[in-house]
């Protein structure tokens, strides 16, 4: 790949934090000593526990670090064996027990120390004590079994997380917790995540949302895009939606969620193209017992955008396996910009900001009386039969709001099936299938088009009104809402996501796991009722007959349904989205280090990616096809391997690559991790790797064009006889490359023995995100300083240039002659583009236990230092932080949950700091905002049965005010104007 450092770093971040890690190191081997003299004392007090199912050496270093405590066995001695996952607050005693299982492990804690008495007669991996000695591990359909072998995000090699990697897992009492109803939902509290991308909120209400054209929903890890994100369901891929640009969260069902892990690290070197801003790993409940029921009832506080959601799963395990399935279904209603106060009215002069409601209204503006302009409004309370030059208001101009009868969010409608199921064929293979189904449909509204309509003196309703006849055509700023209805988006998503495989012991522990899968997602778009401006609409306007003429005069509407029949049409588009994959991987012990055993894994990956995308337009003259982009479609192979190195008991090292290669690109992307214990209490991690984003197919095979024009000699300070001729390129550009990042992290994890239960947390990390695709500036940028931009702009071209140029092109526009041409702009999607995000993630919990119950308290932030955008190389940084419609320096989120006996209760806050209103002039400062969460809950059994209350923004804020040039009085990227929100769910285990 390219030279990744795409800027010098002159920040001495490096230095900095070096200093912060070795401060941390010397304050964490000062309390040792008075820890350990306070550990037995505390040996009772409740811990949270997040331990992931692991061979039991692991899961024992992690609970003695977990509680604070030192250890004593021999690792090798209990390896073999695997542990149950420990999650949640726990007494010590209790949660070792727990994690024990039915290994036949006997251990104990004596003092500030973990013992092992005694270890069974064991030496397979398959997790008791029974197994022949000697014999190789067989596959096992045991529930902690597949949380070690398949769903360790970060890695390929089971077992343990990868060094240096922090990866922030929501299990599903801390997804219950949030009392949201969504996955989207859930992953929008997370402070690193940039709510401002692809999700339905943005699609009508912001600057560049258009592409999530079924109003999907998605993540983007620090800001950097939808698709420098990637999103996997169970360690796989799925297919993208909208224009092939994300991943839509919303097919996945809550009800079927076992976990989300969000590593927010560069992981291509594991994943390959994508893993750029990190993984968001989606782990479905495949080992799911019993049967489970769940309904769910919401209400908006406001009314409107009320929600039902139901769901079960039936899962049953024999000997030999284990199979689960289970179905979804929600109804959420929509939000109409008219019931909230942020948004029923684009006039926000009412909040101090701009009135950015349009003359181009109804009534109409007469703005223009043949060659005169003009200013007369047409006055409300008739319709346009009997109106006089003389009821006209002149030097007025009526008001239209810009967003009447639109949505801000859709209504929404979806079904979802899943299937796991996992079968031990032979002692030594185990095959399985996960399948997940879904169907999404959604309505919205977005208001009517408004233009500039000319009316000539024929018009029947200009006659019958006598208005200004004999001076020539009449024009009006002329609002279609009345006439024709709001425009209408009715959408439907429909895609699946299948792998099967098998997994097959092979000798000392080494497994190989096959797997195949396809994942699909079609999509079918209708844009209907949109106004187009047409012959027949021409017409309309200068009939002077009843039957046929347009009445522009009217206050609301009075044309016949017959002549507005013509001035419409409909949109209609359908994608296609698919991936099959194929893939082989193995991993196992190689040899004994003084820390533990080297663990490796191998493999390859071949995958097969197509877009297709049709739009046709449907007229009442037909339909007609205008292709978006041609049909994708690219195969890409894949070679990877990993290392997990203990080199003592506190060091680790894990270091993987991958290389991925398809006909239109090569990149070889690697990464390493470091670990390192400091006397039980502190943990220092780094991570240094390069990720990369392979171009999207709209961006390589979308339409192209050229214009032929001229500029003028104050566009042009070298301009000869006065003006330069131009030829401009715009549109995608098959010779594209992947998108490139070197990113790196430094952090620490503090969980002090002299303070039991708790954890702090804090990393600071650094992406420089090179040869990014965009559009590079402006020619009139180039005239002035051509500089970054020679592979874009030339000079005196020769003819053959000009010539090859057009020829790149499908259409030219323009009438200048080729030997005329004497500069030419390649304006088309170029890798000339950069982007530095540079911050710190920060997080802190504590549990404890009292008479009252058990607490614990988590808190996470995550602050953004630097977030610059470069078009070109060379030309000055363009520093978006805390801008309108960019990210945010600080968003946080605490919360303190209850439980004791049957109950439990919960609070959690979500900050998002303040931040500069730059389009408006003066600029301003957009408030911070703080809103709270709330949920209770009450245990109905032992099982997990519960019914819960949950009220979502509990105080009613209002998103704090943005001058949105939008019409909106907030800012739809960093906000959200939904309001309270109640649901009631009843969860219940048979």
């Amino acid at each position: 790949m390219r030279n990744f450092s795409a800027r010098t770093r002159r920040d001495g971040a490096r230095s900095f934090f070096a200093i912060a890690l070795a401060t941390s190191s010397a304050f964490a081997l000062a309390g040792a000593a008075a820890a350990q003299e306070r550990a037995a004392a505390a040996a009772e007090q409740s811990v949270a526990y997040d331990i992931p199912a692991q061979p039991l050496d692991a899961a024992l270093l992690r609970f003695a670090e977990q509680t604070g405590v030192q250890v004593l066995f021999a690792r090798a001695h209990v390896r073999p064996f695997l542990s149950t996952a420990l999650h949640g607050v726990h007494p010590p005693r209790q949660a070792l027990n727990l994690l024990l299982g039915d290994t036949g492990v006997r251990a104990e804690l004596t003092g500030d120390t973990l013992v092992i008495r005694e270890i069974p007669q064991r030496h397979t991996q398959s997790g008791s004590a029974d197994d022949t000695i000697g014999a190789p591990a067989a596959p096992t359909h045991v529930a902690e079994a597949e949380d070690a072998d398949l769903v360790i995000t970060g890695t390929r090699i089971r077992g343990a997380p990868p060094a240096g990697s922090n990866v922030l897992s929501l299990d599903r009492d801390a997804i219950d917790a949030t009392g949201r109803g969504t996955v989207q939902d859930v992953v929008a509290t997370l402070p690193q995540n940039f709510p401002g991308s692809q999700n339905e909120l943005t699609q009508l209400g912001a600057t560049d949302g258009r592409r999530n054209i079924a109003f999907g929903s998605t993540v983007d890890l620090r800001g950097l895009g939808a698709d420098a994100t990637l999103t996997l369901v169970n360690g796989r891929r799925l297919a993208p939606s909208g224009f092939g640009n994300f991943v839509d969260l919303s097919l996945i069902p809550l009800s079927a969620v076992r976990s989300i892990d969000v590593l927010a690290d560069g992981a291509s070197a594991t994943y390959g193209s994508d893993a750029v801003g990190g993984v968001v790993n989606v782990i479905l409940d495949s080992d799911f017992e019993g049967a489970a029921s769940r309904v769910r009832v919401g209400r908006d506080g406001h009314g409107g955008m009320d929600e039902f959601a139901a769901a079960q799963l039936i899962g049953a395990s024999w000997e030999t396996g284990h199979a689960m399935m289970g179905y979804d279904y929600r109804e959420r209603g929509a939000l109409a910009a008219a019931d909230r106060d942020t948004t029923s009215n684009s006039d926000l002069r009412r909040y101090g900001g701009s009135n950015f409601s349009r003359t181009l209204s109804n009534p109409g503006n007469i703005t223009r009386i043949g060659a005169i302009p003009a200013s007369w409004a047409i006055p409300t309370g008739q319709d346009g039969t009997s109106l006089s030059q003389a009821d006209l208001i002149a030097g007025s101009l009526n008001q239209q709001d810009i967003n009447e009868d639109s949505y801000l969010l859709p209504e929404q409608r979806s079904h979802s099936i899943f299937l796991s199921a996992r079968q031990q064929a032979t002692p030594h293979v185990e095959v399985f299938v996960d399948a997940l189904a879904g169907v999404r449909e959604a309505y919205a509204q977005d208001t009517q088009i408004a233009t500039s309509i000319v009316i000539p003196e024929t018009n029947y309703y200009r006659q019958l009104n006598g208005l200004f006849l004999g001076q020539g055509n009449l024009t009006i700023g002329y609002y279609f809402g009345a006439d024709l209805g709001p425009i209408r988006h009715v959408t439907s998503s429909q895609g699946h996501n299948v792998a099967a495989g098998a997994e097959i012991a092979l000798w000392d522990e080494w497994r190989l796991e096959l797997v195949g899968s396809h994942a699909l997602v079609q999509e079918d778009t209708r844009i209907e009722n949109t106004f187009e401006s047409s012959p027949a609409v021409t017409a309309a306007y200068a009939s002077n007959a009843i039957a046929t003429a347009f009445n522009p005069f009217a206050d609301g509407s009075n044309t016949p349904a017959s002549v507005l029949a013509a001035f419409t049409y409909d949109q209609h588009i359908d994608t296609d989205s698919e991936i099959r994959t194929f893939a082989a991987k193995a991993d196992g012990p190689l040899f004994d280090l003084p820390g533990g055993v080297l663990r490796a894994a191998l493999g390859l990956e071949r995958r097969q990616e197509s877009f297709t995308i049709d739009r046709e337009f449907i007229r009442t003259s037909g339909i007609t096809r205008l292709p978006i982009q041609a049909p994708g479609e690219r195969t890409i192979e894949a070679v990877f391997a990993e290392i997990l190195a203990p080199v003592t008991d506190t060091f680790q090292i894990s270091a993987s690559v991958r290389q991925e290669r398809s006909d239109t690109f090569d990149a070889t992307t690697p990464k390493i991790g470091v670990s390192w214990a400091i006397a039980g209490d502190l943990t220092l991690r780094a991570t240094w790797g390069l990720s990369f984003k392979a171009p999207q197919f709209q961006q390589m095979l979308g339409a192209t064009s050229g214009t032929l024009t001229s500029a003028t000699a104050a566009q042009d300070p070298q301009a000869t006889n006065g003006s330069t001729g131009l030829l401009i390129l715009g549109g995608s550009n098959p010779n594209l490359v992947p998108e490139e990042a070197e990113s790196w992290t430094a952090g620490f994890t503090y969980r002090p023995r002299i303070m039991r239960g708790l954890s702090l947390d804090a990393a600071y990390f650094d992406i420089d995100f090179a040869n990014r695709i965009a559009t590079p500036g402006n020619v009139l940028a180039a005239f002035r300083d051509p500089t970054g931009l020679e592979t874009v702009f030339t000079r005196n071209p020769t003819l053959a240039q000009v010539q090859a140029a057009i020829a790149s092109v499908d259409t030219v526009a323009g009438s200048l002659p080729l030997s005329s041409v004497e500069a030419i702009f390649d304006g088309r999607l170029s890798n000339l583009a950069s982007l530095r995000v540079r911050g710190i993630d920060l997080s802190a919990a504590y549990a404890f236990a009292t008479r009252m119950g058990e607490f614990t308290l988590n808190a996470s932030a995550s602050g953004l230092l630097q977030y610059e955008r470069m078009t070109v190389p060379g030309a000055a940084g363009i520093e978006a932080l805390n801008t309108m419609f960019n990210p945010v320096d600080w968003r946080a989120r605490l919360s303190l949950a209850w439980q004791a006996g049957h109950w439990s209760a919960g609070v959690t806050g979500i900050y998002v700091d303040s931040y500069r209103d730059n389009l408006s002039t003066p600029t301003r400062e957009i408030d911070s905002s703080l809103t709270f969460d709330m949920r209770a809950g009450f245990a109905l059994d032992a099982r997990g049965s519960e019914i819960s209350l949950s009220v979502q923004n509990v105080f009613d804020e209002d998103p704090p005010f943005a001058n949105n040039p939008l019409g909106f009085a907030f800012d739809a990227q960093n906000a959200s104007p939904v309001g309270r929100l109640f649901a009631v769910e009843i969860r219940k285990r048979w």
